[in-house]
């Protein structure tokens, strides 16, 4: 219990009587959420247009859940403590890092003395952006070849290996809403049906994170974020359908610390918005005997075997 948790240099267990429960780390590891871009959405035309040009984070609220020694002392010495004013930094030896947090919520007063668990709300007003690092060659733990690229980075290099990601890919998106009005004394409507076109559409990928230690997991952390935040649209390519979708990193959610034993796993979501998706038929591509696919001497292009076809 000693050693696990400090609260501004105190240790929570010696001087507070309280330790992080099982699973009680998983709220400080997601990565800030995208503040929404500004968009335009033309009526006549698929996706959207957003502004990019200089992306920013959303602050974070994360719950931490203690354990109290029923024992020891009351759980008021640890929220007298963090009552106070400023930001209060918690460092957690076994992960490596530490967060500058505020309280925002806690148990009522008089369940103090009562309870053997107490879950704390908390604020990180300023997230912590990332320092622009070199992409990592993986996280030191094998993982499978990635069918899915980010900027032309196949997402293994970060140690990530996606393990449910398909059906969503694959989704078709809403169709937008074209011109449309009501006469009173007729049933129905009149609409617009001269043209479909489809909405953007979020896409949630399940990922895994497998690194061989905390410092490289933070490092290939880093690295993945940094990549995600860039100005600009990103481009996700996938393998499995020889297709390439312009999106933007909009949240993560759903982070479980798996493993801290021989290797660091860590597994997530990360959702998307493609900002341009259709699918309007099958292309069929050159490709060699192993199956790899043939590209133009100049080595940019596939070879789209439709336009030969009678």
């Amino acid at each position: 219990m000693r050693g696990e948790l400090y609260i501004d240099g105190k240790d929570a267990y010696t001087d507070f009587g309280v330790w992080i429960t099982e699973g009680g780390y998983d709220g400080l590891l997601s990565f800030p959420e995208l503040v929404e871009p500004d968009r335009n959405d033309w009526p006549d035309e698929d996706g959207i247009e957003p502004d990019l040009e200089k992306p920013t984070l959303k602050p974070r609220e994360l719950n931490i859940t203690f354990v109290r020694d029923v024992d020891g002392r009351s759980a008021g010495a640890l929220v007298e403590h963090l009552s106070k004013s400023g930001y209060h930094l918690f460092r957690i030896p076994s992960l490596g890092r530490e967060w500058s947090l505020r309280l925002i919520q806690s148990p009522a007063y008089e369940d103090w003395d009562t309870l053997e668990a107490l879950t704390l709300r908390f604020a990180e007003d300023q997230p912590v952006r990332p320092s622009p690092v070199a992409i990592p060659e993986g996280g030191g733990r094998y993982v499978p070849l990635s069918e899915y690229e980010l900027d032309g980075v196949p997402l293994d290099r970060y140690g990530v290996m996606v393990t449910e990601g398909r059906d969503e890919i694959m989704r078709s998106p809403t169709v937008k809403t074209n011109l449309s009005r009501t006469v009173l004394d007729v049933d129905g409507k009149i609409y617009d049906a001269g043209k479909v076109v489809y909405n953007s559409k979020e896409v949630t990928l399940k990922c895994c994170l497998i690194a061989g230690s905390m410092t490289t997991l933070w490092s290939c952390y880093d690295a993945l974020l940094d990549a995600l935040i860039q100005p600009g649209e990103r481009s996700l390519y996938v393998d499995y359908n020889v297709e390439e979708y312009p999106c933007y990193y909009k949240r993560t959610s759903g982070w479980k610390l798996e493993s801290l034993r021989g290797r660091v796993v860590v597994t997530f979501n990360l959702t998307l918005e493609f900002t341009v998706f259709r699918m309007d038929g099958i292309d069929y591509l050159l490709a060699t005997e192993a199956g790899e696919l043939v590209v133009t001497e100049d080595g940019e292009y596939y070879i789209d075997l439709n336009i030969y076809a009678d």
